[in-house]
């Protein structure tokens, strides 16, 4: 969450410490990786963060699919293990971001999510379940309804400025799975259940132009001077003065890129800093399309 970016050799410990407690002779043991993690959310938030930092151990990731959904495209098994009523949302997208972000970035790990998923995941909730007209059993939750959308404010603010100066756009422009997977074909292992995934708060889609209103909630304030980065380390975003993008805004960034978007970030304290007046508005939205 706070883009901290550990030295390769930490994740590396880390996924052979936990491989040397979660696998044996046969394999993957699923009583020790209730053990080690007591809620599939904590494996989820460990593959979120191998992506965040862009890194992929094998056996590491391996072992946290395998603990979050199985090996043998069984939900109601997985709930038996960890004695849930299934996959939080905040885990249902999470994997769908770590899926797009390590077919893109590590294809050789082939990892895929179950056929049909997240249909059958999630937790229910007490829905009663329906039936398709081959009898297989499909959960009510549409997986599109995951991406929650709101317009605040400072961005309709924002999109007058962009309006005035002629730049055309669409607030909140939805990429969905469909879509990753046509532009990807050869890199992207999806399933066909279509989800509303990454969401762009003022695109320009025929130059593929995209313009992300910052607000606070994307940073995260570093109190110390931070040490200097190490030569190896893939800068994304640069830091922001006393401010760092924080690890879903990173992501989000990579993601876009990997899909040929221009990500513009225009962070909102430059914006209120204008103090409301129009015309100095519309030259920071020119410069910033214009550098």
């Amino acid at each position: 969450t706070v883009n901290a970016q550990p030295d390769p050799s930490f994740i590396d410990a880390m996924s052979h410490y936990i491989a040397g407690v979660c696998t044996g002779r046969d394999g993957i043991r699923e009583q020790s990786l209730t053990s080690l993690f007591t809620q599939r959310q904590e494996l989820a938030n460990l593959a979120w963060g191998c992506a965040v930092v862009g890194q992929y151990p094998k056996d590491l990731m391996n072992i946290l699919y395998a603990g979050l959904l199985g090996t043998n495209n069984d939900p109601d098994h997985m709930r038996r293990v960890f004695n849930d009523d299934g996959l939080e949302k905040s885990s249902i997208m999470t994997l769908y971001y770590v899926q797009i972000a390590a077919d893109i970035e590590a294809p050789e790990l082939k990892l895929a999510l179950p056929e049909g998923f997240p249909n059958g995941w999630g937790v229910m909730d007490g829905q009663q379940r329906t039936r398709s007209k081959d009898g297989d059993d499909l959960a009510q939750q549409s997986s599109s309804i995951l991406l929650t959308l709101t317009v605040s404010k400072l961005q309709r603010h924002v999109g007058s400025a962009f309006d005035a100066i002629g730049f055309d756009h669409e607030l909140e422009y939805v990429i969905d799975t469909n879509q990753i997977r046509d532009e990807l074909p050869n890199e992207i292992v999806l399933t066909q259940s279509p989800m509303e995934f990454l969401s762009i708060d003022l695109a320009n889609v025929e130059k593929r132009i995209g313009v992300e209103v910052d607000g606070p909630g994307h940073f995260v304030h570093l109190l110390d001077k931070p040490p200097r980065r190490r030569e190896s380390e893939i800068i994304i975003l640069d830091d922001m003065g006393d401010n760092r993008f924080n690890g879903p805004t990173t992501l989000k960034h990579r993601l876009l890129s990997h899909l040929d978007w221009d990500i513009i970030h225009l962070p909102y304290w430059e914006f209120q800093k204008l103090d409301g007046d129009s015309r100095q508005q519309q030259d920071y939205c020119r410069n910033l399309i214009q550098s």
